[in-house]
């Protein structure tokens, strides 16, 4: 622990100069610098908005800062300009930018040179407390510690530096200007870059398409510290056969804060790992989610299909992980499962009939999101733009 405060101290200080030089350096608002997930996919909204605009806006020169080098070789490939986020083009790229989003926290790009505006995307709309109204996970003395870093290292940043966030609805909205201790002015309703997906046929593909087609995306645990896999994997040879008498086909995906869990599903015939780093460029081929606390299902409302919701632990999570935004059962449109025979019990009836719970569904979609067109890209594009560079 000792080793790691030095090292990241000795880092900071190696990069105070270069932070100083950057503030020197004439800046362009041509330059949209992006980035996610800390530099480690090339995921969520900051993916979207940052396609959109090279398909379509090719005035704007977009660029991606990653540290990975997948993300690297795949962004080459596909003709757009990438750096990596320490590099020499990163810092200097950085420079010269006004502008970058964000879609998870300020290391998603070069943090030691940060834009004069810095735009939070988001990875979702929150259904768990996030930021500061997080209390079980953020203390006031983090907060202080990080006042106290900012004073000796201006580049650092804390949660409510964000000039701008991106919210769905109303109810985000507020949500969101809570937890990152926010004007309402700094957040702005124009729909997320990631849900364009659900309006794009190109999205589809086929996935086991003679069979029903079910994903389960559980949240993290404890930001990926508390392993909870060993709850059902005992249940999962019955559920298997169970979903072969369904027709069905069951893709497990576990949040990125649980990517080095080793759990395998080779032998199972039913249930198979879903291995992409970026779900929303899949999730349309899907007809029934699974989930518990994820606000993945706040973006699966939008198809209007069914959810099934399996929050199997939700008393020591509300007390010992996460409190929520909501009432649980007043903001989840489907039924609540204890254990995989309800949940198998649920698949069968959405398989006969997916119009339950839809007035449900819709009246929930209807809440958390504002815009259901397929054009938030386009509106966060079009704000940032004319009223944020050259209003």
């Amino acid at each position: 622990m000792t080793f790691n405060i030095i090292k990241r101290l000795i880092i900071n200080i190696l990069n105070l100069p270069l932070y100083i030089v950057s503030k020197i350096i004439p800046k362009t608002k041509d330059i949209w610098v992006f980035g996610s997930w800390f530099g480690h996919k090339y995921a969520d909204n900051s993916r979207y908005l940052f396609e959109f605009i090279n398909e379509n806006k090719p005035f704007i020169r977009a660029v991606w800062l990653t540290e990975d080098k997948e993300t690297f070789n795949y962004l080459r490939k596909k003709g757009y300009e990438v750096y990596y986020t320490y590099s020499i083009y990163g810092y200097y790229i950085s420079s010269r930018s006004t502008i970058s989003f964000v879609s998870t926290d300020f290391k998603d790009v070069n943090r030691f040179v940060p834009t004069p505006i810095i735009f939070y995307l988001g990875h979702g709309i929150p259904l768990k407390k996030i930021g500061y109204d997080d209390s079980i996970n953020f203390s006031d003395g983090r907060r202080f510690t990080g006042k106290l870093l900012k004073l000796l290292f201006p580049f650092l940043r804390n949660m409510n530096d964000y000039d701008y966030i991106l919210a769905s609805s109303n109810v985000d909205a507020t949500t969101l200007a809570s937890a990152f201790r926010k004007n309402m002015a700094d957040i702005l309703i124009l729909g997320l870059p990631r849900n364009d997906v659900f309006f794009m046929r190109s999205n589809l593909r086929s996935y086991e398409s003679d069979n029903l087609k079910i994903v389960y995306l559980p949240t993290h645990r404890k930001e990926g510290s508390n392993n909870f896999f060993n709850f059902f994997v005992d249940d999962l040879k019955f559920v298997d056969k169970d979903l072969e008498k369904l027709k069905a086909k069951l893709f497990i995906k576990f949040h990125f804060y649980h990517g080095d869990s080793h759990l395998s599903l080779n032998s199972y015939k039913q249930i198979k790992p879903l291995e992409v780093d970026d779900i929303h460029s899949v999730i349309n081929n899907f007809d029934i989610l699974i989930t518990d606390y994820s606000s993945i299902y706040i973006d699966f409302l939008l198809t209007e299909k069914p959810i099934i919701f399996f929050p199997f632990d939700y008393e020591d999570y509300i007390e010992n992980d996460r409190e929520l935004y909501h009432d649980y059962n007043r903001v989840t449109p489907g039924p609540k499962c204890k254990d995989w025979s309800e949940v198998i019990r649920w698949i069968e009836k959405f398989k006969e009939n997916p119009s339950l719970f839809l007035e449900e569904r819709r009246a929930i979609k209807r809440l958390f999101h504002r815009y259901s067109d397929g054009k938030n890209s386009e509106r966060v594009f079009e704000y940032v733009e004319h009223e944020i560079l050259h209003k």
